[in-house]
């Protein structure tokens, strides 16, 4: 039998990168003897090949063991279950001499299915081999659960509904709209003025939503040329046109597959395309650029505009059905002007986030600049905040702690200047501030006092009644 068996070795054929390699006996047997744990039966279980360095392994001659009963050889092997069953034994244990190994065995069938017999060899010769195996495995592991979290944090969200800073009644409603906006996988239209904070309110939803560990994909179609805006979107088939990357590229809504795509600026889709992404929308399918099939997908979409839509769909610049499927849920982000009660918190805000970009130690901002930021028009909202605060801090030297009204140059625009609302002679303006004045002092009459009331009965909160009491020169003993 054993010289059966190395009879059908008589030659060992490799293929490689340069043909046919042939390998003669001595070669094959030179190979399998440096196979660990190499031990071949038969259907009997009985030993037809054992090479030597295994049989040196558990102390026996190989020409002594050839035809034994593997049992007899070694009693703790688990071959025979191999023969019984006649099915794979992938990295199985078993016991021999004080030592674990890890060992894989394969059932053996012939050209025309007659169970020939059983090969095992081991993986590990001892169970320290494996235990050092496995703490690769699990570096290796750790290594790329590292790398797949830095990869998800990069396509996740980059802002949550934490960064939606504020106590008034509108910001609460924002965070409020942006949590039920989450809970489910309908459109979004997002509108509100330039700078308000829209694409934040977008990343908030994705990052709250089911599909937060997704990508996020974003699209200002205000900057994309419109010859390309189609494959931008959809992508392309390899040869699709002219300047065609070698091997296509996959678009926007086939990069946000599973996750989130935000459509900003979506009033300015151009018209010929709306077609294609209401067919997007409606059967969640796409076709790619020169593409043959369909391809499905499974995303949610965010768009957002400054412009009223309903508007643009009277003037015939906006599709009315593309419409109606992006405003299944509607958020209005309000304007700072409509939570000017805010600008203290998102100030600070600022401050704290720009102070180690701009290597600055700002602790506070004046009383007197708080009052003038708070009366400002505020035609760039959110944005034009920011850039007020960042411009500010960079007059200011790195020893001081507090912003005051000299390093905002921007204050000290006449055409700009906040200041204006409280500083100047326009009698309407000064009509407002009176007006203001006496009412405040009306409530604080009305509540005997009582500060915190009357913030409650003025709907705003009591650190920006106490500005206003100070900017409008509210003394106690004016009520």
């Amino acid at each position: 039998m054993l010289l059966h068996w190395r009879i059908r070795f008589h030659f060992f054929i490799l293929r490689n990168k340069g043909g046919i390699l042939i390998l003669s006996l001595e070669q094959c047997l030179l190979v399998l003897e440096h196979i660990d744990g190499l031990i071949v039966v038969d259907k009997d279980a009985r030993i037809i090949y054992i090479n030597k360095k295994t049989a040196d392994s558990i102390n026996v001659d190989v020409q002594d063991v050839i035809k034994k009963h593997i049992k007899e050889v070694i009693p703790t092997t688990k071959i025979h279950h191999t023969v019984e069953t006649r099915k794979p034994a992938i990295a199985d244990s078993y016991f021999l001499e004080n030592a674990t190994l890890i060992s894989t065995r394969y059932p053996i069938f012939q050209k025309d299915g007659e169970f020939f017999g059983v090969v095992e060899y081991d993986l590990f010769e001892n169970y320290h081999l494996l235990n050092s195996f496995l703490k690769k495995i699990n570096s290796l592991s750790n290594e790329l659960d590292y790398f797949k979290s830095e990869l998800r944090r990069l396509q996740r969200a980059k802002y949550t509904i934490q960064h939606i800073i504020g106590e008034s009644s509108a910001a609460k409603r924002l965070r409020e709209e942006v949590r039920q906006a989450a809970s489910t996988n309908s459109t979004v239209l997002i509108s509100g003025e330039t700078g308000c904070g829209k694409e934040l309110v977008a990343h908030a939803i994705h990052d709250l939503s089911s599909r937060q560990n997704s990508n996020f994909v974003r699209l200002n179609c205000a900057a994309i040329p419109s010859d390309l805006f189609e494959s931008e979107l959809f992508g392309y088939e390899d040869g699709a046109f002219t300047s065609a990357k070698k091997g296509g590229k996959e678009g926007k809504f086939q990069l946000a597959n599973q996750g989130t795509l935000f459509l900003d600026e979506i009033n300015q889709m151009p018209y010929s395309l709306q077609p294609k992404i209401l067919r997007a929308l409606q059967e969640k399918e796409i076709d790619r650029v020169g593409g043959k099939f369909s391809i499905p997908i499974d995303i949610r979409v965010i768009s957002a505009t400054n412009k009223d839509l309903r508007t643009l769909v009277k003037e015939n610049k906006f599709r009315e059905d593309l419409f109606y499927r992006l405003n299944v849920i509607h958020i209005r982000v309000p304007s700072l002007r409509e939570r000017s009660e805010d600008i203290p918190l998102i100030a600070q805000s600022f401050i704290n986030r720009l102070n180690p970009f701009l290597n600055r130690n700002v602790e506070t901002i004046s009383d007197e600049v708080l009052d003038m930021l708070v009366n400002y028009h505020w035609p760039g909202n959110i944005r034009e905040l920011q850039n007020m605060i960042e411009r500010a801090m960079n007059r200011i030297s790195p020893q001081e702690r507090e912003l005051k009204i000299e390093h905002f140059d921007y204050l000290t625009d006449k055409e700009n200047s906040p200041s204006d609302f409280i500083k100047n002679d326009n009698p309407l303006e000064e009509i407002k501030r009176q007006a203001e004045r006496e009412a405040i002092i009306h409530v604080l009459k009305v509540c005997k006092g009582n500060k915190t009331k009357a913030a409650e009965l003025l709907k705003i909160s009591r650190p920006l009644l106490y500005q206003k009491m100070r900017r409008l020169d509210i003394q106690n003993s004016s009520f």
